[in-house]
């Protein structure tokens, strides 16, 4: 059965792309807009099957893929990420990478196996034998520390009356002194052999416990072990079951792509490579590539219903070049492209220790790994007596604005100094992609962020492992459909103002032009306009200002 949809409007042939657009690419062509907005359509009228796209955790990554035939008909084909309502296939949607029959004959087994490993450690950690002794040994430790405090208190004091005894002994005779001083000493002796009898006798009692406690954590410990290997032994078996090819016949399991052959979980589910995988299994030419969201936000990450996204960087990146082997692939987008702008950056002030430059959109701060142009190898250049590491923070490539550097190591320091203590005033301007409610004037966006270690440099939402991120912000003006904000970071973490500007948790409106958090457009709208800091070697508050382009 063909899973080739047709179009509802055929495109013309010159609509086509002459090579098959990047899938890293933030904006899909064309025609894979097309084909989306048809698939779009289709899943809200179906009733093949059921899936609450608005409750937590329902929304999904779908794709399309526009392909041709050998007698150059046009058509798309269509996947979801993961599973679906609950199922890895379903009707009008491309099958998983892997053979569902392979799979059944060995994961149920093991799954099952995992879950005698882990019903057996949860049994052992709320056994009330374990739950007993952690009680019975508090007990004791809280005694014991009773016990040993009032012997301590007890010994204190007849420390303190041999002390006087011995201060006074000094008006009796030699042969009473002496015999008074040793019989002082044999009492001191005495109180240290009982206090280390006192404590050797609590650890016994507490060490018969702790025995039998450790002989549990020792069963929990092994249990964890084995369900350990026996969990990465059955990840090793799922990930052989994905065996990807491409257009010159050449075959490679998805582990070979990962160091170690550890592929990230879910790798080889995402959409893309399943819809890939389908055109090179039945000989179909593939065009353009599109991947959009549908339906709730997820809790951590920023995804906005409808919105396209390119092919993750950490799960696709490795595997999607070899798929595409054999197709005429346009390039994946270069973070920090050359900048023409050979003036760039403009200084805004200068003094013998220290300067602002002003930022243009596009050009890095510091060097990347595959381009090396940036704001520090500019200023390098400029001033090559410079001494310390110049730049004293970092603006987004996307971000315009005010930047500041030291000249000197010293300046550098002090600076920074200024920076942990946050003396320093930054106020950046941003346009929102959306209108905000009347009553939405200011507040404070509080959301710890740590980087999106399966799509960088994405950052996402993380309340176990994220950095405390903090951000003010106020509204200038609104317009029709956007606003006018400035923002006020407490923090600077990377992406900070742009996720907390997207997050649903945050002010729920991506800034304009944001092709990692909302819709790419010429340049993201957000620049630092204002910095007040302090001039470490005279003392004086200087303010520096810079109107947004925009």
């Amino acid at each position: 059965m063909t899973l080739i949809i047709t179009f509802t409007n055929t495109p013309e042939k010159n609509e086509r792309p002459k090579i098959f657009p990047s899938p890293f690419s933030a904006i899909p062509h064309t025609i894979a807009r097309q084909a989306a907005a048809q698939l779009q359509t289709w899943i809200t009228g179906q009733t093949d099957w059921q899936h609450d796209f608005n409750s937590v955790n329902g929304g999904k990554m779908f794709g399309v893929l526009v392909l041709k035939n050998s007698d150059d008909q046009l058509g798309f084909v269509a996947a979801f990420s993961g599973m679906l309502a609950g199922q890895w296939q379903l009707p009008g949607f491309v099958p998983p990478i892997f053979d569902q029959s392979e799979r059944q004959m060995f994961l149920p087994a093991g799954e099952a196996e995992l879950g005698r490993y882990t019903s057996q450690i949860e049994t052992l950690n709320n056994s009330a034998a374990r739950h007993g002794l952690f009680l019975r040994l508090k007990q004791l430790s809280q005694q014991r520390c009773i016990d040993m405090q009032t012997l301590k208190k007890t010994h204190m004091m007849r420390k303190a009356q041999r002390r006087d005894q011995r201060d006074a002994c000094q008006f009796v005779r030699v042969e009473e002194k002496k015999e008074l001083l040793e019989k002082l000493s044999f009492e001191s002796q005495q109180d240290k052999r009982e206090f280390k009898q006192v404590k050797a006798s609590w650890q016994a009692r507490q060490t018969v416990f702790q025995q039998q406690l450790d002989k549990i954590e020792s069963q929990i410990s092994v249990l964890k072990k084995t369900r350990g290997k026996l969990s990465n032994s059955l990840q090793q078996q799922v990930f052989a079951t994905y065996i990807l090819a491409n257009k010159r016949g050449e075959k490679k399991t998805i582990s070979q792509f990962f160091e170690d052959d550890r592929p990230p979980s879910g790798t080889g589910d995402c959409a893309a490579p399943k819809l890939i995988h389908y055109a090179c299994k039945h000989q179909l030419t593939p065009l353009a590539l599109a991947e959009f969201w549908w339906g709730a936000a997820p809790k951590q990450e920023v995804r906005h219903h409808g919105h396209y996204y390119p092919a993750c960087r950490g799960k696709c990146q490795p595997i999607l070049p070899f798929m595409l082997k054999g197709y005429d692939v346009q390039p994946a987008p270069i973070l920090g492209d050359r900048f023409y702008n050979h003036h760039a950056p403009a200084t805004i002030f200068e003094d013998e220790d220290l300067l602002v430059v002003n930022k243009p959109s596009g050009l890095l701060s510091v060097p990347g790994k595959e381009v090396k142009d940036s704001v520090l190898t500019r200023l390098q250049q400029r001033y090559p007596e410079a001494t310390g590491p110049l730049l004293v923070h970092r603006l987004d490539m996307s971000t315009s604005g005010l930047l500041l550097a030291a000249k000197n190591a010293a300046t550098h320091k002090a600076l920074q100094h200024q920076f942990e203590r946050r003396s320093i005033e930054k106020r950046y301007v941003a346009i929102l992609s959306k209108r905000l409610v009347e009553h939405q004037d200011k507040g404070i966006v509080d959301l710890p962020l740590r980087v999106d270690l399966d799509d960088r440099p994405r950052q996402r939402v993380c309340f176990s492992y994220g950095k405390a991120a903090q951000t003010h912000w106020q509204v200038i003006s609104r317009q029709q459909s956007t606003t006018r904000v400035y923002f006020y970071p407490v923090t600077g973490r990377t992406h900070q103002l742009r996720l907390h500007a997207a997050h649903q948790d945050g002010l729920n409106a991506a800034i304009a032009g944001d092709e990692l958090y909302g819709v790419a457009a010429e340049r993201l709208l957000l620049h630092a306009e204002r910095l007040r800091f302090t001039q470490p070697n005279t003392g004086k508050r200087i303010e520096i200002k810079r109107a947004a382009p925009f």
